[in-house]
């Protein structure tokens, strides 16, 4: 298993290195993503890298406000989808040697939908989640642990649909297969996500005062952490094919 984990992580490495170039330029998005919502007129905040919304300011919300808010994190889902999508087909460009260019524009209205649409499902589910246990004295256990399993499951959706053409629910499927067969991937990736957002925040913290800082986090997120875990999901994905390896 240790071969195997470092042998994913090395390629992943590799190819981000030798793509950082276009990985980054199609990564600005992430950018916009995270920072539309922070623009709205909503009880959102700017925290490890993204942007949260206060679950119990909601009853706060005007109908215009709650509007606005939710065409803000869609516009945002929406970006970030099709970002991971474009990401993924750079990863892929390397085994079929198809045009990335073309396989970008060709890849909107098809991956980038189904992804949105599984995205959207899960912010709806945890916002469900949050308000079912609003107010519940465990809700501090049971809401990160219903997020953590939701998330696990479906890890592996974007690889899923983007290299194997999937559709929403043969993604989703192959998604939970691949995540309980291989829990020291979707492990692995989250230490490594939690160990660079926490050196972005520290070294944000030291030479930013706030809220600099975490604007300075958001950019390292967008353009460097993000797209650099996108690309080992999709390795980690891939690992399941013995000519990928």
């Amino acid at each position: 298993m240790e071969d195997e984990l470092s042998r994913t992580l090395r390629y992943a490495l590799e190819f981000y290195l030798s793509r950082l170039g276009i990985i980054v330029v199609f990564s600005i998005p992430f950018v916009l993503a995270f920072l539309i919502p922070a623009l709205v007129p909503a009880p959102t905040y700017l925290a490890i890298g993204g942007v949260f919304l206060r679950t119990g300011s909601i009853p706060e919300l005007s109908a215009m406000d709650i509007a606005f808010t939710a065409l803000a994190y869609v516009i945002a889902v929406f970006l970030i989808a099709d970002t991971i999508v474009n990401i993924n087909i750079v990863v892929r460009s390397k085994r079929t040697l198809t045009s990335i260019g073309y396989e970008v524009a060709k890849a909107l209205g098809t991956y980038g939908t189904r992804i949105f649409y599984i995205y959207t499902m899960v912010l709806l589910l945890l916002f469900i989640a949050q308000l079912v246990t609003y107010d519940n004295p465990f809700q501090s256990w049971i809401y990160p642990i219903f997020t953590l399993l939701l998330t696990s499951l479906l890890f592996f959706v974007p690889p899923a649909v983007v290299i194997d053409n999937s559709d929403t629910p043969t993604a989703i499927r192959r998604s939970v297969g691949m995540a309980i067969k291989n829990p020291h991937f979707v492990l692995l990736w989250t230490v490594l996500a939690l160990a660079g957002i926490s050196v972005a925040k520290l070294l944000g913290d030291l030479i930013f005062p706030n809220p600099f800082s975490g604007y300075f986090v958001l950019l390292v997120n967008s353009l460097i952490l993000l797209p650099f875990l996108t690309v080992l999901q999709t390795q980690m994905y891939m690992e399941k094919y013995p000519l990928a390896r």
